[in-house]
């Protein structure tokens, strides 16, 4: 496992998120469990991010932050780079929000998006 902690910026975690991310996973009975960001690709409206706890695999990249295990699918992983994950505790909902994308995307640009053009390369 990579421990990036102020060397390079993979994501950023509030303090807020933080609490709440190791509160679950303090709770999990599997320590193994990690958090992991998790894209999903849609060709006309790009990139959805959400999070859920599970084991790395062998194709993850593997980060830890402020001490929580971060992984995401290595194939992902410049859509993720950047992100930061936050936690609003009035809605109980976590949000994740790339300022600084390391790709355009022109929803339903087949040819321009890269989310696109991974989606076809996915499922060819």
């Amino acid at each position: 496992m990579i421990n990036l902690g102020s060397v390079d910026v993979f994501v950023t975690i509030t303090p807020a998120a933080r609490k709440e991310l190791k509160r679950q996973l303090e709770l999990a009975k599997d320590r193994d469990l990690a958090v992991r960001i998790f894209v999903m690709l849609d060709r006309f409206a790009g990139f959805a991010f959400d999070l859920e706890f599970s084991k790395p695999t062998t194709n993850d990249y593997q980060a830890k932050v402020d001490d929580i295990p971060i992984v995401v699918d290595k194939s992902f992983l410049e859509y993720v780079k950047g992100m930061e994950i936050d936690y609003d505790p009035e809605t109980h909902e976590f949000s994740l929000v790339n300022k600084k994308p390391a790709y355009n995307c022109v929803p339903g640009s087949k040819f321009e998006c890269p989310s696109c053009n991974l989606y076809l390369e996915a499922n060819s």
